[in-house]
């Protein structure tokens, strides 16, 4: 028995252990785990040398990294009301969103001027952010965000296609009574009409009061509207008289 077990621990390439003297094995194996400890410690990230919201601006993905490790606060407003989310979107670093969204960074926020990351990204033009958002927030209402987004004179055709993709409806009056293209007409956004129109949005579409969108334009007195819409075939008599 002695002899195989001085057999096994010559073929393994250990010594017989001594009080005094550990074996190589255990040397190795201790040597191993200093290695390991110096590794961990050493992949311990530096503290950033950049603010959050500079490496965000610029998409310095590594800093942000840092600025989490560091226990940056991402829920937290800057001086102009924007949170870092925010600034993401802006700057369409999809990347970044995704990292933010990872550590927690919060969906509803509003900036100083009360719009959420995802109407940001929206009213940017940044779709794929704002896909990125959208998937991971299901309580986001593509209809609301249309309307909205029509409000405030948004023509994006990119960001107006993602919305009507994902179930926003052109012609769908909201809670006001007014569908996208009256709210256009009430707005006089001349751009953003032709962009509704080109959509499928329909010019003869009565609102909850029975006006279509050319008896809002002539109530304004917006000459250019007016015939923008009847060049795509809206009728007076739909005027609600």
């Amino acid at each position: 028995a002695v002899a195989g077990a001085g057999w096994l621990a010559y073929h393994a390439g250990a010594m017989p252990i001594s009080p005094r003297t550990p074996s190589p094995a255990l040397a190795r194996l201790l040597v191993a785990i200093l290695a390991a400890l110096l590794l961990a410690a050493c992949s311990e990230p530096q503290p950033p040398t950049v603010s959050l919201y500079r490496a965000i601006d610029h998409g310095d993905l590594d800093q942000l990294k840092r600025h989490l490790h560091w226990g940056a606060d991402i829920n937290q407003p800057d001086a102009n009301g924007d949170y870092p989310l925010h600034v993401a979107v802006r700057r369409g670093r999809e990347v970044i969103v995704r990292e933010l969204l990872r550590h927690g960074a919060r969906l509803d926020v509003e900036d100083g001027s009360g719009r959420t990351p995802v109407f940001v990204a929206l009213a940017e033009g940044r779709t794929q952010p704002a896909q990125v958002l959208l998937a991971a927030d299901s309580s986001q209402d593509p209809q609301a965000l249309l309307l909205a987004l029509v409000e405030a004179g948004v023509a994006d055709r990119d960001s107006l296609g993602l919305l009507l993709r994902r179930g926003a409806r052109l012609d769908a009056l909201g809670e006001g009574g007014s569908a996208a293209l009256h709210i256009a007409a009430e707005r006089g956004g001349l751009p953003l009409i032709r962009r509704l129109i080109e959509a499928g949005a329909d010019v003869n579409q009565p609102d909850g009061q029975g006006r279509n969108a050319l008896a809002i334009a002539e109530a304004r007195g917006d000459r250019d509207i007016i015939a923008l819409l009847r060049r795509f075939g809206a009728a007076a008599a739909a005027s609600g008289e």
